[in-house]
């Protein structure tokens, strides 16, 4: 019998750790401190505007507002032994392995300012040294989307008990094809979005129709996306196009380069909802919002989710080589992004799962992205070359299920034909975790587990200039 563990939220969880270190010690208006003492206008201020309170402000994610001295004089004691620890920001990487985009680590010296700011009483210092407040946008991360598209109905979500995944679709606005260049998605009610995948569907199956946000067949039954893929004539890597996942910790993407999205005129959006109720109920209605491409950006490759646009996968699971079971494509219950492979035994603590990825055509890479349950333990990618040659590209040596982060490189990567990416990850099912005496099935709910090493990768051969100018009438030789 599977056993039920709720999810542990982001914001829940962070809550209670600070909440066991927070101090109100001292005298809530500060003072301005001695000389040469660090204090939060002239020195802590502007580290939390750069790193911090992208999360940290009304209205966000984070459980507390870390804006003004007095939002942030409270938690003084419990920000120092967070940002000394490296809990936070939140970033699993290991420094030695590739350099990343937006990486928001702390230095050294910026942790030791604010060690020290602490250690003298948390001085104000003088208003006129506070830098200005970072001009942040309400509601979406990044700025106002091009285009803001809704899930096309609310959807209720009980109090207690087990949610099914369901996809709700919805016409995209568009008449002529779009290029997309950043991607953000706003789940409408915080706390009861375990993840949501949004898709593209380039066009309905022949005899169904759209009826309250469902696409259904002709005898009005409705149709998960993988049945319509089936329908479709393909399956759900060659005809079902993922735009993005939102995960505890990510749902902004931007592509760099020629990378981007194509969304063809007259497609449809796919929401792939996955709830976890709360203990009250609740209504969610999640949004997608698309930053599409300007003029001067070129968008020439579609961004793949994962190195199976590449080539084949092989597995070894506890040494020994294993082939899993396809998944049949019209099962509306096959695991989203996920792999069947044997269950995790009762009590195994470093229960290993190796995959390796074969490219068999060049591939330019931009980020990497682990996405496990929580039994994931870490994750690493080495990249070999055809002349042997290995690089660790991403080492996460302590996943943690309520940070999924998408790590961006600081810069795109080549790899050629003849390379592989091989994956090693860990998962702890010993008596640290819940229920460690039973084992863990593969499924999407957070106490069932979950195998995605995912990727973001364009293929270079398929450029959408080549394909566009294929199939432009070409001119009359005379």
């Amino acid at each position: 019998m599977r056993h039920a563990v709720r999810p542990v939220l982001a914001a829940l969880s962070l809550t209670t750790a600070l909440l066991g270190f927070a101090t109100l010690a001292g005298d809530a208006a500060g003072r301005a401190g001695a000389e040469g003492e660090a204090t939060f206008a002239r020195d802590v201020a502007p580290i939390l505007y750069a790193r911090c309170v992208g999360c940290h402000r009304a209205g966000e994610v984070a459980p507390m507002s870390l804006v003004t001295y007095d939002e942030v004089r409270p938690w003084a004691k419990s920000i120092q032994r967070k940002v000394t620890s490296r809990e936070m920001p939140p970033w699993g990487a290991d420094p030695r392995f590739g350099r990343f985009k937006d990486d928001p680590s702390l230095t050294d010296a910026q942790i030791a300012t604010i060690a020290a700011w602490v250690d003298a009483g948390a001085p104000r210092g003088r208003d006129a040294d506070l830098p200005p407040v970072p001009a942040l946008s309400a509601g979406w991360s990044h700025g106002e989307p091009d285009v803001v598209i809704e899930m096309p109905i609310a959807f209720d979500i009980p109090a207690e008990g087990e949610v099914p995944v369901i996809d709700f679709f919805t016409k995209s606005p568009f008449t002529q094809d779009v290029y997309v260049k950043a991607i953000d998605v706003r789940p409408g009610t915080a706390g009861v979005v375990h993840h949501a995948g949004l898709y593209v569907i380039d066009r309905l199956p022949d005899g169904a129709s759209l009826v309250g946000g469902r696409i259904v067949d002709a005898g009005g039954r409705a149709m998960s996306r993988n049945q319509v893929a089936r329908a479709n004539g393909g399956t759900s890597t060659e005809e079902i196009q993922k735009l993005l996942s939102f995960v505890p910790g990510r749902g902004y993407e931007s592509y760099q380069g020629d990378a981007g999205q194509l969304i063809k005129a007259g497609s449809y959006i796919d929401f792939y909802m996955h709830y976890t109720p709360s203990g009250t109920p609740k209504t969610d209605r999640t949004k997608l919002g698309l930053y599409l491409a300007k003029p001067g950006q070129d968008v020439g490759h579609q961004i793949y989710h994962s190195f199976g646009a590449a080539g084949p996968t092989t597995y070894i699971v506890e040494g020994q080589p294993y082939a899993p079971e396809r998944q049949r494509r019209d099962d509306p219950n096959s695991v989203e992004g996920g792999v069947n492979l044997p269950n995790i035994p009762p009590y195994a603590e470093n229960w290993k799962v190796v995959s390796i990825h074969t490219i068999r055509e060049p591939i330019t890479l931009y980020g990497l992205t682990p996405h496990l349950h929580l039994r994931g333990k870490s994750m690493r990618y080495t990249l070999t070359l055809p002349d042997g040659r290995e690089e660790v590209l991403l080492a996460v040596p302590k996943y943690d299920f309520n940070w999924q982060l998408y790590y961006e490189l600081a810069s795109p990567r080549r790899i050629p034909a003849g390379s592989k990416v091989t994956v090693v990850t860990l998962f702890d099912n010993s008596a640290k975790n819940p229920a460690p005496d039973k084992e863990v099935f593969w499924s999407e709910q957070s106490w069932d587990e979950m195998y995605a090493p995912q990727a973001r990768i364009t293929v270079d051969s398929r450029d959408f200039r080549a394909a566009k100018t294929a199939a432009e009438p070409q001119p009359r030789q005379r």
